[in-house]
């Protein structure tokens, strides 16, 4: 440690009374500062100029002016060494001066050393603090200024990988409001290869960067698996396993997720520690007669409950053809107004029955008739969708299946053996080829449901053999997950499943074949058509898309026709 002299710490003491300076100085010296003493003004802005100073000890008459002078000179060129005033006078209005021009301290001779030294170490203490102060404000405010930078980036970040603008389609209309610089609510939407529609309001624990990580896990993947066609039950699986495996204990996301099956005409709904979820259908033009249908949660939120024990249970009902439905999260209905009470879910139901696809617009705009929006105490989101415009937009995009540039045949064969049966996505980039071809957008989802279902069955009940009567029941849905990962390590190059897909443009037909390593069924196909396991719900479908149908004896090939 370095002591008091070495740090050159310097006292310039002021005063042409040379008995007066030399018994000031020697008494400084003795309590560890070095003192510079000067007779004069002039001689005392020299020594200002070449040395960092202390402290000043002036008295107030000099040769060449007053202590008024030093201090004009020291605002001047902006010198904050604080300044002692010695003089024998006792003028009031000379003391009120010094004080008004930046004086610390005013002392009347004759000097009592020891009292007179007990004001500078309180004045240079007071001193060395203010400028520690200082210094640790220049930190703090550098530190904030990184930290602004960095949640700056942050957000970025966030919101590109996130993709929280992109609910641009006319039939979904939002309004959200959060509480810190990053939001726990989000809301998102897909398309899967299939043409179906999906739509996710999540609602993290906690508030700000704490809460919008797990999002970014629970977007990414309802993103990814949503545009690789996988299904809604197993996008919820999933997401629990993900959320649950990735977070803390006391962290969990609960969510809404809605999927409109245009193939089947079936909405799916899935709603997991959420407010209930409001369907209006406008089946007449009298409000008091609107239908509200509310689904509330069934579900535990995502993350709470491990894999092995998570069950997911899913309402079906026909998509509605007009009307509208309203997702929301707590944040609203738990927000105090103006008159100090929660804002309330009946208050909201009442506001959707009334305005709804327009509920979204009067939030925005009406918000702060209710509440202070800059006092908001938890993420806000609500979300309505349209059903009558989500039909519409999907029969817009269901233009000429064929064009003229598809003259010619291809074939595209896929053959997929052992365990990577039950993990290869090989089917992702098949709406992709089709494409390329000229084939219409829609054509091309209704052939990767046919392809995705004949190849299912082809694994679960060619290959694995698995009873489809399982899955009658969420526990036996389970059960049937739970043996189906279970044969991952069993499979062996034996066991197999084939593609193959052919264009035919003299005909404008595509034929589809899938085949597996199954035993198959003996007997005839009347028989075959009669078996449980090879007619699940996903065959009737396949019928409804399909030209022709054909389950070849004994059972474990399958040919269709698409036009």
């Amino acid at each position: 440690m370095k002591s008091l002299i070495a740090k050159k710490n310097y006292i310039l003491v002021i005063d042409d009374d040379v008995m007066m300076s030399q018994a000031i100085s020697g008494f400084i010296h003795e309590k560890g500062y070095h003192v510079i003493v000067c007779n004069n003004l002039e001689e005392a802005f020299s020594e200002l100029s070449q040395y960092k100073i202390d402290l000043v000890l002036i008295n107030f008459w000099q040769p060449d002016g007053t202590a008024l002078i030093l201090l004009e000179h020291l605002n001047e060129e902006k010198i904050t060494t604080p300044v002692i005033v010695i003089s024998n006078t006792k003028e009031h209005q000379s003391v009120l001066e010094c004080f008004r021009m930046g004086v610390l301290d005013f002392v009347v001779k004759p000097i009592n050393l020891e009292i007179f030294w007990y004001k500078v170490e309180c004045l240079l203490t007071r001193v060395k603090l203010q400028h520690e102060v200082k210094l640790q404000r220049i930190e703090l405010e550098k530190m904030l200024y990184e930290k602004a930078r960095e949640e700056h980036m942050a957000r970025h970040l966030f919101e590109h990988l996130v993709n929280i603008d992109n609910t641009d389609f006319d039939f979904v209309k939002t309004y959200c409001q959060a509480s810190a610089n990053f939001s726990g609510d989000i809301i998102l939407n897909g398309m899967a290869p299939n043409g179906n529609f999906f739509l996710i309001l999540a609602d993290s624990t906690g508030h700000g960067l704490s809460a919008a990580m797990p999002i970014m896990r629970v977007a990414s993947t309802f993103r990814a698996m949503v545009s690789k066609g996988f299904s809604l039950i197993t996008l919820i699986y999933e997401l629990n396993a993900k959320v649950h495996r990735e977070n803390p204990e006391d962290r969990f996301v609960a969510c809404i997720i809605l999927e409109a099956d245009f193939n089947r005409n079936k909405l799916h709904i899935w709603n997991g520690g959420m407010p209930p979820l409001y369907i209006q259908s406008n089946e007449c033009d009298n409000l008091s007669h609107k239908a509200i249908e509310q689904f509330k949660s069934t579900n535990m939120a995502l993350g709470i409950l491990p894999p092995h024990t998570f069950i997911a249970d899913i309402f079906t009902v026909d998509l509605p053809i007009n009307g509208h439905a309203c997702l929301f999260s707590d944040g609203l209905i738990e927000q105090y107004t103006h008159e100090e009470r929660p804002f309330g879910i009946d208050k909201l139901k009442e506001l959707f029955i009334n305005l709804s696809g327009g509920l979204t617009h009067y939030l925005n705009e009406s918000m702060h008739e209710y509440c202070s929006t800059e006092n908001i105490a938890d993420d806000i989101t609500i979300c309505t969708l349209d059903f009558e415009k989500l039909s519409s937009w999907h029969q817009s995009r269901e233009v000429s299946r064929v064009q003229s540039i598809m003259d010619g045949e291809f074939c595209w064969d896929v053959s997929i053996a052992g365990p990577m049966l039950l993990s290869a996505d090989y089917l992702s980039s098949l709406n992709q080829f089709l494409s390329i071809f000229g084939f219409a957008t829609h054509f091309c989802q209704r052939v990767f449901t046919v392809v995705a279902e004949l190849s299912s069955n082809a694994i679960d009940h060619g290959v694995l053999k698995l009873d489809s009567r399982l899955k009658n029941d969420p526990e036996g849905f389970e059960l049937y997950h739970s043996i189906r990962e279970s044969f991952a390590d069993r499979l062996t190059l034996n066991d197999w499943v084939k593609v193959s897909i052919i264009w035919c443009s003299s005909q404008n037909e595509l034929h589809i074949s899938v085949s597996d390593s199954g035993k198959g069924f003996a007997g005839d196909e009347n028989i075959i058509a009669d078996i449980p396991q090879l007619s699940g719900r996903g065959l009737s479908l396949v019928k409804t898309l399909s030209k022709t149908y054909e389950l070849v004896p004994p059972g474990n090939i399958t040919k269709v026709i698409m036009e």
